[in-house]
């Protein structure tokens, strides 16, 4: 029954990730900002869960490397957020968490999540300082989906079902301060 499900629903596993569209960093005095175009499509697992009020944590990864020509690139800066989203069934609504800083934002549909959750704008860059103006860096920005923070009987079949995986390719680019 669920393979007939896939088959008529028109969307291959391909279709489904986190998929990042745009990323750069700009500095403003001594502090640089991240901000990012993200685009998600969860599989209908992940939200089948969400919406019984599992709830969902993204990790997004932001690294700046040294590009160095006759070594490993040298790791300058690395940040990470932990952005949890919930549903609850009662109240109807969802919500957006951002575990490190406890901002937790409401929304009254799913739409209205992932819009707000696609346009990451502002994020503060620690240690920026660090980074010469002179020189070119590699960023790399990854969003992923933490399996491990699922509950402990659904993180097994997360593991092992394809109806668990976000692809999620990483995004990278040439950054100048």
């Amino acid at each position: 029954m669920a393979f007939l499900f896939w088959l008529s629903s028109g969307l291959s596993a391909e279709d489904y990730g986190i998929f990042i569209h745009e990323a750069n960093l700009t500095k403003r005095g001594e502090q640089a900002f991240l901000s990012a175009d993200v685009e998600y499509r969860f599989t209908p697992a992940a939200i089948d869960a969400l919406e019984h009020g599992i709830a969902l944590t993204l990790v997004l990864q932001f690294t700046v490397h040294r590009e160095r020509a006759y070594w490993f690139n040298e790791t300058v800066i690395t940040e990470r957020r932990n952005i949890e989203l919930r549903y609850h069934p009662l109240a109807k609504s969802f919500q957006i968490a951002d575990l490190d800083s406890g901002a937790v934002q409401s929304f009254a549909s799913f739409a209205a999540v992932t819009d707000t959750l696609s346009r990451i704008r502002g994020w503060p860059i620690q240690n920026a300082e660090s980074l010469d103006s002179r020189q070119t860096y590699l960023g790399r920005l990854e969003l992923i989906l933490d399996i491990e923070a699922l509950p402990l009987p659904l993180r097994a079949e997360a593991y092992i079902s394809p109806d668990w995986r976000l692809p999620h390719p990483p995004f990278e680019w040439h950054l100048t301060p």
